[in-house]
């Protein structure tokens, strides 16, 4: 693995790479004094703890199990982390799609990339020149990659976030300002973190084995210090190769410490630490075949980067603070600060265009050696003989935040009519650093004699050799100053559930922000951008109950896009600033959604399903001669279902399916009208479904199915590049030889399906090729 020097982050010491052994001890020994307090809390003081718990549940509840699922069928989430969502999941007019760590266990996930890439109605996408590498996704057809919250507060920075510390993952969909703030145009994502239980003391040790050099292992250890303070810790250590992929590996290893104490009945404070780092050789995947339009069919395991130049560094340092007041039974108070540093480093191959035509003396494709048919100024050469280069996508920065969210929760009535009314506010401050990289000019072979260091690298099709033999010295430059990104933002909001009648609610909300944005890049001619804007968003639903387990609906929301919004983004494509639209107003989003949901098996499982539609009124869109304005409009259209519980106590059922029809319907150019969104698909389904055989076996798997997606613009051959549609296979097998001890075997991609996640928006794309067939097995044991 490439090795960098020269982190502008003091805050980031180098951390040396664990070997698996040393990082498992860790593991251990970091679970040691828990493991002395392994028997469970009297049951008195469980009796004490639910008494402050905000949901009651009935059934038996495993140790670690989420607090916010059904004891009696853990897939079914009955409860939003979020509080600006005070009601069950089922009385909640919304699309949330709320995915517990027991699915994510049960589909082998082990990122949020992988949880992702399992869940319909949201696609993954690249990353490209102008912006970051990590987890970029769309919902419900449109840019969410800084809609990501956690435990609340957005989390800023593209990364490649890990999931061994997370309660449950919710999708909210549709435009979500009211609750979000700027941006959550598709909708948003949220992560909730695990926390300290006053239920029960336990230790939970997780270690997994696997095909592709797989090992990971977990901690997962709650203690009860007293009847007012509780502890929690999580530990990780994970290394692996991708399934199906030369050279592409990765390594993590990350911790979490939770605390919560009851300073009197009434007032609670919480504080946790996250630590997260991850190295890795990253991968762009497959170039295209123009001939075809889509990825070229080599073998599978071609990689076109530069072993010994190629490198990923992520790396997280977040604190928080939380307190909750409750001085009555009918009023809560609620705050979380917090600050972080995250870092996104990496130096990745982007496959290029094929080149059909001998190259010059330079090792450069001729003009036209790329296109098909091949002009008749040149030759074209066997296919054996073709060539393509290995780019060079680049990225060297670092986000510093403070951000803190404070709210009021108030139950009351007026003239019969109930009120569950949220107030609250939001500020943010965020710091983007971004410099150039260095790369050497000269290396060292074994030997220690110097290497001139190619200005470019050229790579057989068939048959690439990415493996340089030496190191190439890559790090930031520093004679040059950085790219810096300030962002200042607050938000007040207010959210109104009003209950008419036990049939009859109507959910009233609105949201005031500001954004104030300082770009300064002294390399750009202007070197600063500045632009202080503010909006409001509306959302407003009706909500009918037939019958107790029932809920229809139909809701209406609004949400706003500011001027370089996307702040890891460069250039008016990518949603950064830029000098042609760093003046106009924010696109304005609005949206309407029609459901249902319904309880059944005595409230075990839960079918939804929803309509809806989202028009972005005024888009940014190039007039011409470089010149923006907000006159395009784009409208997703679609339908949704899902299911999620357990059916007749046997059979666990996860599920879901998404219509997207998502184009484009006014522009000033004639041939974008009715073209549709890059990387998101028309259809895309996926169900999860386990039998309990008994009570100690069972079996099952996962399903996923995806229509082709398409990118932007055209090949050379002007045909529109896509990826083929797919269906998956996986499969998961759960064993419990005794009370404290679980085993579980998973098998991802089982027919080795080839499938490609996505595809890079251009004429001359590339695009992501996805794992192949994988096996891992895991014993968790319980103390």
């Amino acid at each position: 693995m490439t090795r960098v020097f020269g982190s502008p982050f003091p805050a980031f010491p180098a951390s040396p790479s664990p070997s698996p052994t040393r990082a498992l001890a860790a593991l251990a020994i970091a679970a040691m004094p828990f493991a002395a307090f392994a028997p469970a809390a009297h049951a008195d003081e469980a009796a004490e703890a639910e008494q402050r718990s905000t949901i009651v549940v009935t059934g038996h509840r495993e140790h670690d199990s989420n607090p916010n699922a059904n004891p009696e069928a853990p897939y079914k989430v009955e409860k939003s982390s979020n509080g600006k969502f005070t009601e069950p999941l089922r009385d909640t007019p919304k699309t949330i799609t709320a995915i517990p760590k027991e699915v994510i266990e049960d589909i082998g996930a082990t990122s949020f990339r992988e949880v992702v890439r399992s869940t319909p109605g949201v696609t993954l996408g690249t990353g490209e020149g102008g912006n970051a590498f990590g987890d970029r996704i769309f919902i419900r057809g449109f840019e969410a990659r800084n809609d990501v919250y956690i435990d609340g507060l957005r989390d800023p920075g593209v990364t490649n976030r890990e999931i061994f510390a997370v309660e449950q993952i919710e999708i909210v969909k549709g435009p979500s300002g009211s609750f979000g703030g700027r941006g959550t145009t598709g909708g948003l994502v949220s992560l909730q973190s695990k926390r300290p239980d006053f239920v029960d003391n336990f230790l939970v040790a997780e270690g997994g084995v696997g095909t592709e050099n797989f090992w990971r292992g977990t901690v997962d250890a709650n203690y009860r210090l007293s009847d007012s303070v509780a502890v929690r810790v999580n530990g990780l250590y994970h290394t692996a190769d991708t399934p199906g992929r030369d050279h592409v590996e990765t390594e993590r290893w990350g911790g979490t410490v939770a605390l919560t104490a009851h300073l009197t009945d009434t007032l609670s404070v919480g504080a946790d630490y996250y630590y997260m780092r991850l190295e890795g050789i990253p991968d762009f995947g497959h170039p295209f075949d123009v001939t075809t339009s889509k990825p070229y069919k080599v073998d599978r395991d071609n990689f076109y980067g530069v072993i010994g130049r190629d490198f990923l560094e992520n790396g997280a340092d977040v604190a928080s603070l939380r307190i909750q007041f409750e001085p009555t039974s009918y009023l809560s108070f609620n705050s979380i600060t917090r600050y972080g540093k995250t870092y996104n480093h990496y130096l990745v191959a982007a496959p290029g265009t094929v080149c059909r035509v001998a190259r010059d003396a330079n090792g450069i494709c001729p003009t036209g050696g790329t296109s098909v048919p091949t002009p008749p100024n040149l030759t074209a050469v066997p296919e054996s003989q073709y060539t393509l280069n290995a780019g060079s996508q680049r990225r060297w920065a670092g986000n510093e935040y403070w951000a803190n969210s404070t709210s009021a929760t108030a139950e009351f009535d007026t003239g019969g009519i109930s009120h569950t009314l949220v107030l609250g506010g939001d500020y943010a401050y965020e710091k983007t650093t971004t410099r150039t990289l260095n790369i050497a000019a000269f290396a060292e072979d074994s030997a220690g004699n110097p290497i001139a260091v190619p200005t470019a690298f050229v790579r057989n099709l068939l048959n690439p050799n990415a493996v340089l033999g030496y190191t190439i010295p890559v790090g930031p430059n520093y004679s040059v100053a950085p790219i810096t990104t300030k962002v200042r933002s607050f938000g007040a909001y207010f959210i109104d559930t009003i209950k008419f009648s036990p049939q009859w609610t109507l959910t009233l909300g609105g949201r005031y922000d500001t954004y104030d944005l300082d770009f300064v890049n002294p390399s750009a001619t202007p070197s600063r951008l500045m632009t202080s804007t503010d909006f409001m968003n509306w959302q407003a639903s009706l909500l009918y109950k037939p019958v107790e387990a029932m809920s229809l609906y139909v809701s209406y929301a609004t949400s706003s896009n500011p001027s370089g919004e996307q702040v890891d983004g460069s250039g008016t494509t990518y949603g950064g600033a830029a000098s042609a639209t760093i003046n106009l107003e924010p696109e304005r989003n609005k949206a309407w959604e029609a459901g249902a949901k319904y309880e059944m098996f005595g409230g075990k499982l839960l079918a939804s399903a929803a309509v809806f539609q989202i028009i972005k009124d005024n888009a940014r869109e190039n007039i011409g001669n470089g010149v923006f304005n907000t006159v395009g409009r784009l409208r997703s259209r679609g339908a949704e279902a899902s299911i999620t519980g357990t059916l007749a106590d046997r059979i666990e059922l996860f599920g879901g399916y998404t219509f997207l029809d998502a184009k484009i319907t006014k522009s000033q150019t004639a041939a974008n009208v009715g073209r549709r969104f890059a990387n998101v698909p028309r259809h895309t389904a996926q169900l999860l479904a386990n039998l309990l055989v008994n009570d100690r076996i069972k079996v099952g798997g996962q399903v996923f199915a995806q229509s082709k997606i398409t990118g932007e613009g055209t090949t050379s051959t002007l045909k529109t590049p896509y990826i083929p549609g797919y269906v998956r296979f996986d499969a998961v097998a759960e064993f419990h030889p005794t009370d404290r001890l679980e085993l579980r075997l998973n098998v991802l991609n089982l027919t080795d399906k080839r499938y490609y996640d996505a595809i890079y928006r251009s004429g001359s794309p590339f695009s992501y090729i996805a794992p192949g067939r994988s096996a891992t097995l895991t014993a968790k044991m319980t103390f």
